[in-house]
């Protein structure tokens, strides 16, 4: 599967799969924040938002994946309400792993998430 970019230049699929594998560690790196250093959680957050938009600009595809907005504005709300219980952030944080899963598997048959 070959996807169509911002700049032209068509990209692999694999390395969107490769993305959202690392990705997932992204995401997981939020629990340990949350717990150790939670006010430096929202900084962290802001930060993966802008690198999620940046990739959504840059990948046709992902401009109109609904799964790949629920991954943005979960982030969102995390970002916005940091007295959440680590409870509360832990679950939403397996959702999000759940979510990027599903979007490697769709991505990998060369599917489309629409």
């Amino acid at each position: 599967m070959t996807l169509a970019t911002s700049i032209g230049v068509p990209m692999e699929g694999d390395l969107l799969l490769k993305y959202f594998e690392s990705l997932i560690n992204k995401l997981f790196k939020i629990l340990p924040i949350k717990e150790e250093t939670p006010e430096s959680l929202p900084i962290y957050i802001e930060s993966l938002q802008l690198e999620l938009l940046g990739c959504k600009s840059f990948i046709y595809t992902l401009q109109n994946d609904g799964n790949f907005l629920a991954i943005i504005s979960i982030l969102q709300y995390l970002a916005e309400t940091p007295e959440c219980s680590v409870r509360k952030v832990r679950r939403e944080v397996f959702r999000l792993i759940s979510i990027c899963n599903k979007l490697s598997a769709i991505y990998a048959q060369g599917g489309d998430a629409k």
